[in-house]
């Protein structure tokens, strides 16, 4: 999933870091392989796959939004389902690096 994500950053002029550090106390961190800037909430999207939900609840006490994906279908970039996701989790960062296919239409 990492590669996919980072080809959606390139094709989509998203923001992730890989991997990604979640500082919970000064001698714990959370350590998840991507979290996507700028959406799900202003501290953005950490994703989890369904195959290891353990740590699914720390990272919405930090601020973040969490998002359990299916590897199988987010191991490869499918440009239009990666939008449909994004939109999805709604767009939080500044107005102005807004991407241009933001629609902000979920699947809910």
């Amino acid at each position: 999933m990492i590669e996919a994500w980072r080809q959606a950053e390139l094709d989509l002029g998203i923001k992730i870091k890989t991997p990604f550090q979640l500082r919970l106390d000064s001698s714990n961190t959370l350590s998840v392989d991507i979290l996507v800037e700028n959406f799900g909430s202003k501290n953005g999207t950490i994703i989890l796959t369904t195959d290891d939900m353990d740590d699914f609840k720390i990272p919405e006490k930090y601020g973040y939004y969490c998002s359990a994906l299916n590897p199988i279908v987010y191991s490869k970039n499918d440009r239009e389902n990666f939008i449909d996701t994004l939109n999805d989790w709604g767009y939080y960062g500044n107005e102005s690096n807004k991407p241009d296919w933001y629609t902000g239409e979920s699947w809910t």
